[in-house]
């Protein structure tokens, strides 16, 4: 084939494939536009506190709560906190797929979180706290591999923790309290690189994982109200960073860990209404930052 021929081939294969990305990027655009009218029709939009541009045909970008990156103009961050939304969560969200950050909280949300939000594989922020929803927390948000902050507290989830959190290797902050799930506190949580754990105020049972221990980086660790029962693992005394240690308010037994005196940064520590018995040990007492100790 001629130079020239081959020029022409390749500038007719360029304008084609860039005019084939250009559709895929529409098609995006809509698919979206589609995601949050459902969102829009499922939670009552009419009567939000705040629906500003929404089901109008404005860019996405101008309606209340939505971001878009500039260059596509694809959905990246669902801010709608606090305003007055109610009913379900339509699983159409899930086909958000450039969506970095979904902040539903504060609202009168009601029925299960949808599994195909597992599909959101860009997401690095989930907040549904403070909400009315009811069933188990879905498996799929284990597929979330670039999720840092996961905030489902204060609702009314039920059945147990799924293990597959375990698989959220960038996870930094994970707050499930104030729920009715049940069942043990997965070993896997001991994989991730938390810096907050919060599960309390459920109903969880069986033992504290010793594979808590390992979370190097943890600030505060909160399972006080469970039902949680068996020792305390000495391996918290690893826990380095550790600045709030609350147990309280369990069935846990044996001893007061030695290993406890280990962490220096801890400024509080409940360990009250369990069923410790054994001596205090004298190693809390290098406990230098502690302002709040209660071992009634």
């Amino acid at each position: 084939m001629r130079p020239r021929l081959l020029a022409v081939v390749a500038a007719l294969v360029a304008v084609l494939s860039g005019g084939a990305a250009a559709v895929a990027v529409a098609q995006g655009v809509e698919e979206d536009r589609a995601a949050l009218m459902a969102l829009y029709h499922a939670t009552n939009g009419a009567s939000w506190v705040d629906s500003s541009n929404w089901a109008t045909a404005a860019p996405l970008g101008e309606w209340f709560g939505v971001q878009t990156d500039d260059a596509a103009g694809r959905v990246t961050e669902l801010s709608l906190s606090d305003n007055g939304l109610t009913g379900p969560i339509p699983s159409v969200l899930g086909d958000l797929g450039q969506l970095v950050a979904l902040d539903l909280s504060r609202n009168d949300l009601t029925g299960p979180i949808p599994a195909e939000l597992g599909r959101l594989a860009n997401l690095d922020w989930l907040d549904l706290q403070e909400n009315d929803l009811t069933g188990p927390i879905p498996a799929s948000v284990g597929n979330l591999g670039l999720l840092r902050v996961l905030y489902l507290h204060e609702n009314e989830l039920s059945g147990r923790i799924p293990g597959e959190v375990g698989n959220l290797t960038n996870l930094e902050w994970l707050n499930l309290s104030s729920n009715d799930l049940a069942g043990p506190i997965p070993a896997s949580l001991g994989n991730l690189g938390l810096r907050g754990l919060d599960l309390s105020s459920n109903a969880l049972t069986g033992p504290v994982p010793a594979s808590l221990g390992s979370l190097g980086l943890l600030r505060g660790l909160e399972l006080q109200e469970n039902e949680l029962s068996g020792r305390i693992p000495g391996g918290l005394g690893r826990l380095s960073n550790l600045d709030w240690l609350d147990l309280s308010s369990n069935d846990l037994t044996g001893p007061v860990p030695e290993q406890l005196g280990n962490l220096g940064l801890l400024r509080l520590l409940k360990l009250e209404e369990n069923e410790l018995s054994g001596r205090i040990p004298g190693e809390l007492g290098r406990l230098a930052n502690l302002v709040w100790l209660d071992l009634s």
